[in-house]
């Protein structure tokens, strides 16, 4: 019977890593294959070599050969694939300033709503936890007379206010009933040693809250790189245009190649993708080091 469950267990693990991992291998995939080979009928997907042309093009603007023969269609190739590169690093800069805003603004109105007691508390905080529940759609034009107003349409910094206004309030949710359960005991410890409610937040609360603190930041920058709604109204020229932007023009293009669309999807996710897996080794180094000195 155990080993039964163990199989059934593994099954499981398995499904969802095909379903979670497996439409980025087969962007990796189809990014290196020819779009003969990714359509061709019966299928012959490993019969024809893998080739870098595709990334080739994103990165140097150099065309791929099947392309340059006589009768190709070259509507096939997309100028918006040469943006994705800058795109990525518009993305990542803007994600990452809103991850900054997030971890040192929200940490500590967190614990402030947690532990302090000030006049308004109650409404402030529901103020903050409810304004998420208006539509996004609904914040369009405000945010954008706002943006306009303090002259930073096309900019990066319009990008990481508005984004950090939209992902706050879940940094703010999730740090303040992560802070609530930490033993009060231990902060009266701090405060009868001397520290005020700065150093204990600094000295204490940070570093036994600190898995919870990159969690949430790193959800905030995962939420502003993929954000579009706001990227395109605000981001201006092609040169602050975010990633999201730029793909959703490259997939308007019904013609484009494949194997050149998968490309820039692939490359789209390495981002996200390597932050996750160093944020996760480093929450769970940081568990396992908490139970061990539990």
């Amino acid at each position: 019977m155990a080993a039964v469950q163990r199989l059934l267990l593994h099954l499981a693990g398995f499904a969802l890593l095909v379903i979670c991992a497996g439409p980025v291998a087969l962007s990796l995939f189809a990014s290196v294959m020819p779009d003969q080979a990714i359509f061709g009928f019966p299928p012959n997907w490993f019969g024809h070599s893998a080739t870098m042309d595709n990334y080739r093009y994103i990165f140097t603007g150099q065309i791929p050969d099947v392309y340059l023969t006589a009768g190709a269609n070259r509507d096939m190739i997309s100028d918006a694939a040469r943006q994705v590169p800058a795109a990525m690093w518009n993305s990542t800069l803007t994600a990452l300033g809103v991850m900054a805003v997030n971890i040192g603004l929200g940490a500590p109105a967190a614990y402030a709503f947690a532990r302090l007691h000030f006049p308004g508390q109650v409404a402030a905080f529901l103020a903050i936890i409810l304004s998420r529940l208006v539509p996004a759609v609904a914040l369009v034009v405000p945010f954008y007379l706002l943006i306009q107003a303090l002259g930073l349409l096309g900019t990066k910094l319009a990008l990481v206010l508005v984004h950090s206004a939209l992902t706050l309030p879940f940094t703010v949710l999730i740090l303040t009933i992560f802070f609530r359960r930490i033993p009060r005991e231990i902060e009266e410890a701090a405060l009868l040693d001397g520290c005020d409610h700065l150093r204990v937040f600094a000295y204490v609360f940070v570093p036994l809250a600190r898995t919870s603190v990159i969690a949430t930041g790193l959800f905030a920058f995962i939420l502003s790189y993929a954000e579009f709604l706001f990227a395109l109204v605000l981001s201006g020229d092609a040169a602050n245009r975010p990633l999201s932007v730029v793909m959703a023009a490259l997939a308007r293009n019904t013609d484009v190649s494949w194997g050149l669309l998968n490309a820039s999807v692939f490359l789209a996710v390495l981002p996200t993708v390597a932050l996750a897996a160093f944020v996760w080794r480093f929450v769970v180094e940081g568990l396992l080091e908490g139970g061990v000195e539990g």
